[in-house]
């Protein structure tokens, strides 16, 4: 991205933008007019249910793009976007983002690989979720988030797991 911001046709299509930690990018529900690509910091991507319940679908990081999905189907956000962390970020157009996909090859191919490793990583979230006991996931889901010096909040795990904060504090006081 920052060699894509650099090129000459390129270079007012590309900004980079910094945000704080809490500031939502993205809303879900409200038409979304640009792409991100993730230069620095850490995302959670949730759904607000119509019980008001929020669900994190995935926490995203450096590299990954935000809004392509609604970009490339003309959708509606499918779920609000938050800085977990401070934030720095290529933004541009959904236009934009558009052209390079179709002129770009090495972008499109960038993205289309993008995409499948998104798909991948859900895959393996929804399976694990669906064989194994939130007791034997949550112990890994704690040790990958220490080694790669991240923490969150136990709302934050309790909503990515699928589980209520009472719920995630029990398994929590098993573990010790």
């Amino acid at each position: 991205m920052e060699e894509l911001s650099e090129t000459t046709g390129s270079k007012n299509a590309i900004t980079l933008r910094n945000l704080p930690a809490g500031q939502k990018l993205i809303h879900q529900d409200e038409k979304s007019r640009s792409v991100y690509v993730i230069k620095s910091g850490v995302v959670k991507c949730y759904i607000t249910e119509e019980n008001e319940k929020d669900y994190i679908l995935e926490f995203l990081g450096e590299g990954e793009a935000l809004g392509e999905i609604e970009a490339i189907r003309s959708l509606r956000a499918i779920s609000t976007v938050e800085a977990i962390t401070p934030l720095s970020l290529y933004t541009m157009s959904s236009t934009q983002f558009l052209y390079f996909l179709r002129t770009m090859p090495d972008f499109n191919v960038l993205m289309m690989e993008l995409l499948a490793t998104r798909v991948v990583n859900s895959a393996i979230k929804g399976a694990r979720q669906q064989l194994y006991a939130r007791s034997h996931i949550l112990p890994q889901l704690l040790s990958a988030l220490e080694s790669q010096g991240i923490t969150f909040t136990k709302q934050d795990l309790s909503e990515y797991l699928g589980i209520s904060l009472r719920s995630l504090n029990r398994l929590l006081k098993d573990l010790n």
